[in-house]
This record gives structure tokens, C-alpha cells and sequence, in this order.
């Protein structure tokens, strides 16, 4: 299985900041980048800084990253 047909798992974070490619969050332990092209985000907007947001990851990105 490719990396874009991998399966999705469902992270809470909170949303701390973004730039063109990238989104950085909190996962209530540490911060962590996760890149555009690999994620989504529930209702398909960013919230502001500091709210609560369920994310979409692929699960190899999500265990690479220390989220699951």
C-alpha cells in the first residue's frame, strides 16, 4: 500500500499556527508540524489559534510523528 492510499486516523490537536505548507499543533505533549499535503481538517478551515480541532493524518505520518 502506497502512502496515499494509507488509512486516515483521527487526531484532536490544537491548532497553533500556519504557513503555505504546513500547519504546526499541539497534541497536549508537544508541537507538531504536519504538512498540508498530508492532512484533513474537520469542516475544511483552520480554526484560530489555540482552539480545539480534530485532524484527518495518514496513520504512517501520525505514528512517524508520535501522535498515535
Amino acid at each position: 500500500m502506497s502512502h496515499r492510499e494509507a488509512e486516515k486516523v483521527e487526531v484532536s490537536v490544537t491548532f497553533k499556527r500556519e504557513t503555505e505548507r504546513a500547519v504546526l499543533v499541539h497534541d497536549g505533549d508537544k508541537d507538531v508540524w504536519l504538512p498540508k499535503s498530508q492532512i484533513e481538517i474537520e469542516g475544511g478551515e483552520w480554526p484560530k489559534e489555540g482552539e480545539a480541532c480534530d485532524v484527518l493524518v495518514a496513520e504512517w505520518l501520525a505514528k512517524n510523528k508520535g501522535l498515535i
